[in-house]
């Protein structure tokens, strides 16, 4: 919406006026290695780690 009150784009106001439909439309496009770094850091996570320390034992595991 910022988008489209600074451009007016008609494109913009037609996927707001039909925003249920169209966010079907989208698609999230994850790298596959930070797919797995965000994996890792859940797993660690549930182990009992702090965020910081997943996020280092994830990235330290990914590069051995």
């Amino acid at each position: 919406s910022r988008h489209y009150k600074e451009t007016k784009s008609p494109k913009d106001k037609r996927i707001l006026d039909n925003f249920d439909f169209y966010k079907t439309q989208f698609k999230k496009i994850v790298p596959v290695d930070y797919a797995k770094m965000l994996q890792s850091i859940s797993v660690m996570e549930e182990k009992g780690m702090s965020r910081e320390q997943a996020e280092i034992e994830a990235f330290y595991s990914s590069i051995k």
